[in-house]
């Protein structure tokens, strides 16, 4: 039963702390958290700029009489689903947070000619702290009612990122929040189709669409978040969230979300619920080759969570889009390819004779036994290939997938994914050294961030 006591005043409180953001000092490790989820993001974004749920929406929206590469909430639209079209993006608090406020970000400051670097980074620190702040009162994850976080989170996260940029007020601010509540919408039966990146896009546009309604005046519930008929109560997959804690982001008690929960960055453009998987596959591959490769496999075991395992509902997929979310084909390319990288999730790969062999090989094992720091993940996932000789090859137990905030890439590997995702999408190499060289020294000097932010939405938007 949800908590009936008089519930702290979230949203108002919120926006208290959303105006304050455009003004705050952020801690030293904040900014350069922040350049890095820019880079990631606008990395596959540019690289899922083609893929077809990106195009078939700018085609789609064109048609509809509206302009993806004008700055508006088609924009926005568009930014966001790219993002997220290669489920490439990072990952934090249940869902893909930067994916929706990035574009918000970019966007905002395309309408309102900002250009200060640093204030941007403020945004997306104020973006972020908004979906921590509420993803943190709810102790089930969303997925347990088949909704999708970041759709459902998204349009606060971007309300709150487009209202810093605004410069918005406490009052406005908060009634963009209760605002993007009534455009909170995103369905797991969607996860492997093309629905799935526009849960981002959608988000991201409706936040952004709330934030300046609410500049204009534009009312809405004064408690939206905490009401006995509001988002937390509604939403909640446990029918108990937090209705009495004071905020803990923005620098309060808990110092800032984004410091102390940095987004886990994605090795892999796969769906993050097989990540460990993927990483358990690829440190036991050396010996399966020593062996005879996939000739001498009989049968391959996979250990994961119930959760992931049905997220991963896709055992036999017939698309690109199915095969993100697919274990036997994180598996199957892991041990056939060394790798589950971008040209993997083409459609002739998915079709390779030798993974196709693969996946009927695959069984899994659910673990019951789960991890008390990420819900809905097993306590550790491995692999183990059984040999036609009736031995066994395991992998250790993958506690933290390679890129969880626990286990973090380098700046260099960092800079290799990026350099990657654009050199996909035939960005010339000069063009590359420019978009990270301007993206690691956003907010550090005076310059200007106009030629970054228009860069990024011609590449993708235009």
């Amino acid at each position: 039963m949800a908590d009936e006591r008089t519930p702290f005043g979230l949203t108002r409180a919120l926006g208290e702390h959303i105006a304050g953001a455009a003004r705050a000092s952020l801690p030293a490790a904040c900014p350069d958290l922040a350049r890095a989820a820019f880079l990631d993001t606008l990395s596959v974004m540019v690289a899922g700029r083609n893929e077809p749920a990106s195009r078939l929406l700018r085609q789609t929206r064109l048609a509809l009489g509206e302009n993806p590469p004008a700055p508006s909430p088609a924009m926005a639209s568009a930014l966001a689903t790219a993002a997220h079209a290669l489920d490439y993006d990072d990952v934090a608090f249940g869902g893909h947070p930067s994916a929706v406020i990035v574009p918000a970000v970019l966007v905002a400051a395309l309408l309102e000619g900002r250009w200060d670097g640093m204030a941007l980074l403020r945004a997306y620190a104020a973006g972020y702290e908004t979906w921590a702040e509420i993803a943190s009162r709810e102790p089930r994850k969303y997925h347990a009612r088949g909704l999708h976080p970041t759709g459902l989170l998204g349009p606060f996260a971007a309300a709150a990122a487009a209202a810093s940029v605004l410069g918005l007020d406490a009052g406005r601010c908060a009634a963009a929040l209760s605002l993007a509540g009534s455009a909170s919408a995103g369905l797991m039966a969607n996860f492997g189709s093309m629905a799935k990146p526009l849960h981002a896009g959608r988000a991201c546009a409706a936040g952004l669409e709330s934030a300046y309604l609410a500049r204009a005046g534009y009312t809405a519930a004064r408690d939206a978040l905490e009401a006995a008929a509001g988002f937390l109560r509604a939403y909640s997959p446990s029918g108990c969230p937090d209705l009495q804690r004071p905020v803990r982001g923005f620098g309060q008690s808990g110092g800032w979300m984004l410091e102390r929960h940095a987004p886990s960055v994605k090795r892999y453009p796969v769906c993050y619920a097989g990540h460990r998987c993927i990483d358990a596959a690829l440190s036991v591959r050396r010996q399966v080759e020593e062996r005879g490769g996939a000739r001498g496999i009989a049968r391959i075991v996979a250990r994961l969570s119930q959760r992931n395992s049905d997220i991963l509902r896709f055992r036999r997929p017939a698309t690109p889009a199915e095969a993100r979310f697919s274990l036997e084909y994180f598996i199957a390319s892991a041990l056939d390819g060394g790798n589950v990288g971008l040209r993997d999730l083409a459609g002739d790969m998915i079709r390779r004779p030798r993974r196709l062999a693969l996946m009927p090989r695959i069984e899994r094992r659910i673990e019951t036994e789960l991890d008390p720091d990420m819900e809905g993940f097993a306590r550790a996932d491995c692999v183990e290939i059984v040999h036609a000789d009736g031995s066994v090859t395991a992998s250790e137990p993958v506690v933290r997938a390679k890129g969880h905030e626990e286990a973090p890439l380098t700046r260099q590997e960092r800079m290799d994914k990026a350099e990657d995702c654009l050199a996909s999408a035939g960005i010339e190499a000069h063009d590359r050294d420019w978009f990270m060289a301007e993206t690691w020294s956003l907010g550090r000097r005076d310059a200007s961030a106009e030629p970054w932010v228009r860069w990024i939405a011609a590449q993708v938007a235009g």
